[in-house]
């Protein structure tokens, strides 16, 4: 037998905000542990210098390389 359980309105937001906080903590914590990530940092110079270069694909070709779509 299933039970219902009644909650306020005002806790699922404030469930809803905390779970979107978390969400963006995820994010930005991401985004400092590759800025600080030498190996990850040196395939961004490479690939900017590539890119700089002209040695780029388009994205079609890429997608088309990897079977998406």
């Amino acid at each position: 037998m299933q039970k219902t359980i009644e909650m306020p309105t005002s806790l699922i937001g404030k469930i809803s905000k905390a779970a979107t906080a978390f969400e963006a903590l995820g994010d930005e914590m991401e985004d400092f542990l590759l800025s600080k990530d030498p190996a990850f940092l040196e395939k961004m110079r490479k690939a900017k210098k590539a890119h700089s270069a002209g040695k780029t694909k388009p994205l079609k070709d890429l997608k088309k390389e990897l079977c998406i779509e």
